[in-house]
């Protein structure tokens, strides 16, 4: 699908074409996660440009390359789902999260403003904060950043309950999104709600640690689905005004019915 490249308002149904043909190609998506284990059979072909680990010692950050490890799996099942979306996608590991698939708020902010300088235009966070008021503006500050520079953020939502506030999903600005059963290429949107997109995540067959696979079911897995739709979208409409996108996406979607 060829268009043209100053293209920053495409039709509706223009839009909806890039969905079915868009690969992803010259589009940059940063996963906020474990890491990813880059040797993965699953993974081949995998276009890799950053590879960073981001720890804190208890005083400092730091800071180090990364050897394409996965410090537990989760990171590696994310970069399935989205390449199985999106192949030509250039990939960024930013590892912020632990052997216990855990981290600090501060550590996730250094990760993010960094795939934000290195020019992602997407940032995935399958990961959630819920806890004290005071956590908010440590999320807050680096999702208006994200906004200011026209970076997308998609987020998982809680497992337990899409109402349950975790951050940064439930910001306005952020995708936020939750697993339902369905076919990969659907994507639904409900108006009106914080954490208003859903995708497939439920028995999703993922890669695992040492070449394994695993079915997991979670928001985890629903969020890079949506990461991949906007990466088609970005992939045919490279000057996309990043505004629209969210709309956009929405109006693309099927409006979602619960099963009674």
């Amino acid at each position: 699908m060829r268009v043209d490249p100053e293209t920053v308002w495409p039709t509706l149904e223009g839009a909806r074409q890039a969905l079915e043909e868009g690969d992803g190609a010259n589009v940059k998506v940063a996963i906020i996660d474990s890491g990813i284990e880059s040797s993965h059979p699953l993974l081949s072909g995998m276009n890799l440009a950053d590879d960073v680990v981001i720890s804190c010692d208890g005083m400092n950050i730091n800071f180090e390359e990364g050897s394409g490890n996965d410090a537990y799996g989760h990171g590696t099942a994310v970069a399935g789902v989205l390449l199985d979306e999106v192949p030509a996608i250039t990939v960024g590991s930013f590892r912020a999260l632990d052997t216990q698939n855990r981290s600090r708020s501060f550590v996730i902010a250094e990760a993010v403003h960094l795939a934000i300088s290195r020019g992602y235009q997407v940032i995935n966070c399958s990961f959630g904060c819920r806890g004290q008021p005071k956590y908010v503006m440590d999320y807050k500050e680096w999702v208006d950043l994200a906004y200011l520079n026209g970076v997308q953020i998609v987020a998982a939502c809680s497992n337990l309950e899409s109402g349950i506030r975790e951050w940064p999903a439930y910001f306005p600005s952020v995708f936020g999104v939750r697993a339902i059963d369905c076919p990969s290429e659907e994507i639904y949107h409900t108006p009106n709600q914080m954490i208003s997109f859903m995708a497939q995540g439920e028995r999703v067959k993922v890669p695992w640690l040492g070449g394994s696979t695993k079915i997991e079911t979670g928001s985890s897995f629903a969020a890079p689905r949506i990461s991949g739709k906007i990466a088609k979208l970005l992939s045919v409409y490279p000057n996309l005004d990043p505004g629209l996108i969210k709309p956009l996406l929405a109006n693309l979607a099927k409006v979602y019915q619960p099963r009674e």
